[in-house]
């Protein structure tokens, strides 16, 4: 995907090419209008990043760019709760013999 001039291919690309460079919420939108059209893991995608972010920054862009994170939604999680859930969620991907 090419989003103002840059190619937008790895999701450090996805954060530095593209959300970085969303100054309005108009722009999150039509970002993510072109980006669904290229990925049907856009919103997931951009879930997912989000929480790279400042809890701040997070929450501008589960707002603006209408996202949650795949795993977390858009509550705050702190680092104990995180590893809680993924050791969970690995356990049962275990249990049904699935890899994640």
């Amino acid at each position: 995907m090419e989003w103002k001039g840059q190619q937008i291919v790895t999701l450090g690309d996805l954060m530095e090419r593209g959300i970085d460079q969303c100054a309005t919420p108009e722009e999150a939108r039509e970002f993510m209008r072109l980006y669904r059209d290229e990925n049907v893991y856009a919103a997931t995608n951009v879930g997912y990043v989000a929480g790279y972010y400042s809890s701040l920054e997070r929450k501008r862009i589960q707002e603006w760019f209408g996202v949650a994170h795949p795993i977390f939604g858009t509550g705050e999680v702190s680092g104990e709760e995180a590893f809680d859930l993924g050791k969970r969620l690995g356990e049962q991907a275990r249990k049904e013999g699935r890899r994640r």
